[in-house]
């Protein structure tokens, strides 16, 4: 005989198999070899195996009856949570960038180009210690220079100058190229001078003896940074990181070549100024556009990547100053190529989440949308539907928060004490960095050897210390790794001064350049996470604003006592070590939407691996002719199963 049963609530169909008396009928045989010696015996046995089985039929009913009504609980709860979080545009957005994937095609091909223009950046931002680079010099002599001209090797006028430079022997009455001709004691400051070469602009504009003026140079330009940080902020913020970045290259790339041109010295210093202002700021908006579209876990590596480009580009540098001597030629090829990165605009969508915050919704959808396409992953149309919010019937399309009324999101951050100790924090980390890095960095060709070589070993550490940017910021975190940074490098300045070994001051040097570079490179992720997204731009570019007061300074350090150097570059570092620790922790926090989000700020917990792995985000769903022994049973291989594949 068969039985059948249907269980509506958890749509189970259950079937039970022939019973004891149906096989006893097929064969009355077979009953008794089974131990059966009598009919009544026989009876007894099979209403106590009927029994028994209808009891654990209803026992396996019951249970999988609860377990259907739990997971439809479940369900409904989930259906509920997921309907409330596609009604909001901010969190659809993140849990649309979150479903793209940690690094799709549409990722590599973002940060590909955006790493592009760090290798320019880099030249742009150090050519003047080539460009303005000293070159050997002497006193012009008209008593002996000879009816050629001036020769640099002439040995007789060196042999009377000796170890002067800006002053020679005062003539006597008469005088002629006879070394008994000049008076033994007196001096005179030189009326003219006679260069090795003229590569650079320390001849061409006949600065010698006037060291104030070479150095002014990276002055100059360090102190327009803060003007173009000014407007890259406010550019980025206002119209979008993808027009201020072609913009902004547009201007490095004319205004570069133009200074080439320049007849004089004081027009070189203008267009000095005036390159820096209008163009240094592509860098900063393409540093925010990689970020913006990071993963948490993944933006220690997106800016490992920037830094890495910018290292090698400072590499390519060398090569290029060393091939092309001429400042004039170096500018030119340098400068010219930047005007092709404005083909960006047409190669580059705009960062999602500043469409976004903007109130361009309906542009942050289509990005999503196009990403999604490449990376061949299938969201929700629900959730595309709420980041435009379409959802709750608030299009925003092209209406930012100051159109619509809303307060400037300037004045939360201003209104914050925690947020202003920040941004305070934030900047002098910078004052410090930018003082110790370009410091270290314009030094680097006094050293003994070839100066060429001895930058390019220089901006190698630039790439040694990206790479352990990856390997640090995401395992110790943000704080800790930037403090240590701080820490050694502070160390390494001073140390060399109480050390008269040579190659152990070299290799201290390089120690301290790699510890600022890991520092350096690491508050650019570090500041652009501790902010709203609405300021995020313009508070990286605040911070920076303010750090170029330690870049502005740094080039006049060579005018100063080695050991007066030192004092400042170690009293700089170890005082930013100290003040780091009093900044939130960062790692792998989501990107604070709002000035109260930025508040509450703290790095999620670090979950243990055991629990990660046997703890199941959602319940096991019940299938038809499942039990509960059996979908436990699935459960614990696909918790098996992930912990293969995590491990």
């Amino acid at each position: 005989m068969t039985r059948t049963g249907a269980i509506a609530a958890g749509d189970v169909t259950l079937t039970d198999a022939p019973s004891a008396s149906g096989e006893a009928n097929g064969s009355g045989s077979g009953a008794l070899n089974n131990g059966y010696s009598d009919s009544g015996t026989y009876r007894r046995k099979v209403e106590d195996a009927t029994d028994s089985n209808t009891h654990d039929r209803k026992v396996k009913i019951d249970d999988l009856v609860n377990v259907a009504d739990l997971q439809e609980d479940n369900d409904d709860e989930g259906n509920s949570r997921k309907l409330d979080e596609v009604l909001d545009p901010g969190e659809a957005l993140e849990r649309a960038m979150d479903q793209l994937g940690p690094f799709g095609f549409y990722q590599r091909y973002t940060l590909i180009l955006l790493c592009i223009p760090n290798i320019f950046s880099a030249m742009y931002s150090l050519n003047y210690i080539f460009v303005a680079d000293q070159i050997p010099f002497r006193c012009l002599v008209p008593e002996c220079e000879g009816p050629g001209g001036a020769g640099w090797d002439n040995a007789t006028v060196l042999s009377l100058l000796g170890d002067e430079q800006c002053r020679r022997p005062a003539p006597l009455p008469l005088a002629s190229c006879n070394v008994t001709h000049y008076h033994p004691t007196d001096t005179v400051p030189c009326d003219a001078f006679v260069y090795q070469n003229h590569e650079t602009i320390y001849a061409e504009f006949n600065l010698a003896c006037n060291e104030w003026q070479r150095t002014l140079v990276g002055t100059v330009r360090n102190a327009a940074l803060p003007v173009s940080l000014l407007l890259t902020g406010f550019v980025s913020d206002k119209w979008g990181r993808r027009t201020a970045f072609c913009v902004f290259v547009a201007c490095a790339g004319c205004l570069g070549v133009v200074k080439s041109f320049a007849p004089s010295y004081p027009l070189y210093l203008a267009m000095e100024f005036l390159e820096a202002a209008l163009g240094y700021g592509f860098n900063s908006a393409a540093y925010v556009m990689a970020v913006e579209l990071a993963r948490p876990s993944l933006r220690a590596a997106f800016a490992c990547a920037t830094g890495v480009t910018y290292g090698l580009g400072g590499v390519v540098f060398a090569a290029l100053a060393a091939n092309v001597r001429y400042w004039r030629e170096l500018l030119r090829t340098i400068h010219a190529p930047a005007v092709l990165l404005t083909l960006y605009w047409l190669l580059l969508d705009d960062s999602a989440r500043w469409l976004h915050a903007s109130g361009r919704r309906d542009r942050a959808q289509a990005v999503v949308r196009k990403a999604a396409q490449w990376n061949k992953v299938l969201l929700d149309e629900k959730l595309l539907q709420s980041i435009a919010g379409e959802a709750r019937g608030d299009r925003g399309e092209g209406a930012s928060s100051t159109a619509r009324g809303e307060p400037n999101p300037w004045l939360a951050v201003l209104r914050s004490r925690a947020l202003l100790l920040r941004l305070a924090v934030c900047s002098w980390c910078w004052v410090a960095a930018a003082f110790v890095y370009y410091g270290l960095t314009i030094n680097s060709v006094a050293l003994a050897g070839d100066k060429y070589i001895n930058f390019a070993l220089n901006m190698l550490m630039e790439v040694v210390a990206s790479l352990l940017i990856v390997m640090s910021l995401e395992r110790f975190g943000r704080k800790r790794s930037i403090f240590s940074a701080y820490l050694v490098c502070g160390f390494a300045c001073v140390t060399p001064y109480f050390v008269s070994h040579g190659n152990t001051v070299t290799g201290l040097y390089f120690v301290g350049k790699l510890a600022i570079s890991f520092a350096y490179n690491s508050l650019y992720v570090f500041v652009a996470e501790l902010f709203p997204t609405a300021v995020r731009s313009s508070a990286l570019a605040a911070c920076s604003l303010v750090g170029r007061a330690g870049s502005a300074l740094a080039p006049q350090t060579p005018l100063l006592a080695p050991t007066t150097q030192a004092l400042l570059y170690g009293g700089a570092a170890l005082s930013a070590a100290l003040l780091v620790l009093l900044a939130p922790e960062t790692r792998r926090a989501p990107l604070p939407p709002g000035a109260a989000a930025a508040e509450r700020l703290r790095a999620p917990p670090r979950t243990p691996a055991h629990s990660r792995v046997h703890s199941p985000v959602h319940s096991p769903r019940v299938t038809p002719l499942a039990t509960p022994a059996d979908t436990l049973g699935r459960t614990h291989d696909r918790q098996h199963h992930n912990l293969n594949t995590r491990f």
